[in-house]
């Protein structure tokens, strides 16, 4: 599965690698890829919850939402 996140925050590569960290630390995420310009983040999983990535980014200090809609 395939979940995209609308990240707010993001300042510069550092942030990414916050970002990239704490998705990368939720159970049952494949692989994590976050564009800075575009302020969002794809997370590759299997079946991890909405929550539990929002909560990992907000857990690094940003805020996250989940982008909805087919051209996510």
């Amino acid at each position: 599965m395939k979940t995209t996140l609308k990240i707010e925050g993001m300042m510069c590569e550092g942030c990414v690698a916050k970002v990239c960290e704490g998705l990368q630390a939720v159970d049952k995420v494949i692989g994590v890829k976050v564009d800075l310009k575009a302020g969002k983040a794809v997370v590759e999983h299997d079946g991890a919850s909405d929550q539990a990535l929002i909560s990992a980014v907000v857990d690094a200090g940003f805020r996250a939402s989940v982008k909805r809609g087919l051209f996510s």
